[in-house]
């Protein structure tokens, strides 16, 4: 085992790094905190994070943790709130608490004890759950958020051969026997029933994520780059393996991250891509999508929908107003007469005959003097309040307006420019 561990810190790129290990106190943990001590040419630091779900035996386990780093540093921190699904949440907390102590500056790396049989399990539960081809992946060896996974290649009968080997005592979790875990489930159950079918299926399944990982890597090297917002017809054009990674891709990228993203919401997506209607909507876990004239936006509940900024400079007839200008969002019914045009037409119109999207549309700016609409923006000022050489009374307006969401803010100023 110790060799597969040096080999693995050498793969993941790790050798003398500080490293933190993740240790619970299970038997994964332990053994890989002993191998490290042996093999790895950096400094090392135990990491442990008490959830407090198990009382007594939670604080026992701290406790052991302690006496078993003797002599490297031991950080301890609590997972706080439990919220949501159990695992989940217990996850999200050390993930936080891990990525809080290497942007300290306490850990480069955190190597957690994650071995070839949890790659097994984790590879079965995706299945399940309806995974794509990504999720085969299972858990990665090394992660952008800082994690490395050196015994993925060890099995879970090796780690505790190890552990008896070198005289080892670790602690037992008693809720990895609780069924109403899945993964416990898989473990006692399925997993047992797989290898009376095939005796090798772990590492046959630990193969399929490797194969998985590597051909994922070179998909992800084919994803185009792209924003929040995407053309369709572009992503019609793409072959329908590299359109859903690219799909999966801009998710992740408006979004954050892929939690609670399945294949159905991947499915979802592009069925509004393909779709013959030319606007419609989805709403995906965290993320929603619009489409509209020829291309969907992608963007996160209360994210700014559009933001810009225009200064205005306008010279008015002054006669022609019927009152004190200002500034103000469009409204639906909103009627303009921009110049060349003989009379006025709604402004839902000109946005689609303009083929403005739906999302640049709701904070849309109008001057108006409080009948009618003097200027709109992309669109310019109505003709017929326009200054020219036969106006007496010539107003000057200038106006420096910015817009997000469904709100705009301005400041103006206004001088006669000649008075007759």
């Amino acid at each position: 085992m110790l060799d597969a561990v040096a080999a693995a810190l050498n793969r993941l790129g790790v050798s003398g790094a500080k490293l933190g290990v993740a240790v619970s106190g299970g038997a994964d943990s332990v053994s890989l905190l002993h191998a490290l001590r042996s093999v790895h040419d950096g400094p090392l630091v135990v990491l442990h994070v008490n959830h407090g779900l198990r009382g007594a035996a939670s604080d026992a386990d701290e406790e052991f943790v302690r006496c078993l780093a003797g002599d490297l540093p031991c950080y301890v921190a609590e997972g706080g709130v439990v919220e949501g699904n159990l695992e989940q949440s217990c996850r999200r907390a050390r993930l936080r608490l891990f990525s809080q102590w290497r942007a300290a500056g306490v850990v480069d790396w955190v190597a957690t004890g994650h071995t070839a049989s949890d790659q097994a399990e984790t590879v079965l539960l995706r299945l399940l759950r309806g995974t794509g081809p990504t999720g085969l992946r299972g858990v990665l060896p090394r992660t952008k958020s800082g994690l490395v996974r050196p015994l993925l290649g060890v099995s879970r009968e090796a780690v505790r051969e190890y552990l008896r080997r070198h005289g080892l005592a670790w602690r037992e979790d008693a809720s990895n026997d609780d069924p109403r875990f899945l993964r416990n489930r898989v473990r006692k159950e399925l997993l047992p029933l797989l290898r009376d079918l095939s005796p090798a299926v772990e590492g046959h399944l630990v193969r399929l994520a490797s194969i998985a990982g590597l051909e994922e890597r070179y998909w992800q090297e084919q994803i185009p780059a792209g924003g929040p917002v995407r053309d369709v017809n572009f992503l019609r054009s793409l072959h329908p393996a590299l359109r859903r990674r690219t799909l999966r891709d801009w998710i992740n990228l408006v979004k954050g991250g892929l939690n609670r993203i399945e294949t159905q919401h991947v499915d979802q997506l592009e069925r509004l891509v393909l779709q013959t209607a030319g606007e419609g909507s989805v709403t995906l876990p965290g993320v929603t999508a619009v489409r509209s004239f020829g291309a969907v936006r992608l963007s996160r509940p209360g994210a700014p929908e559009y933001r810009y900024t225009e200064e205005v400079v306008l010279e008015l007839d002054e006669e022609r107003l019927q009152g004190e200008l200002r500034v103000r969002v469009w409204q639906p019914g909103d009627r303009f007469q921009p110049a060349g045009r003989k009379e006025p037409i709604l402004l839902k119109k000109l946005f689609q005959s303009a083929r403005i999207p739906l999302w640049e549309r709701k904070n849309w700016p109008i001057i108006t003097d409080g009948v009618s609409i003097v200027w709109a923006h992309h669109f310019g000022a109505d003709g017929k309040f326009v200054a020219n050489v036969d106006s007496r009374n010539i107003l000057r307006f200038s106006a420096q307006i910015s817009g997000l969401d469904e709100s705009i803010s301005s400041s103006s100023t206004s001088c006669i420019l000649r008075k007759q």
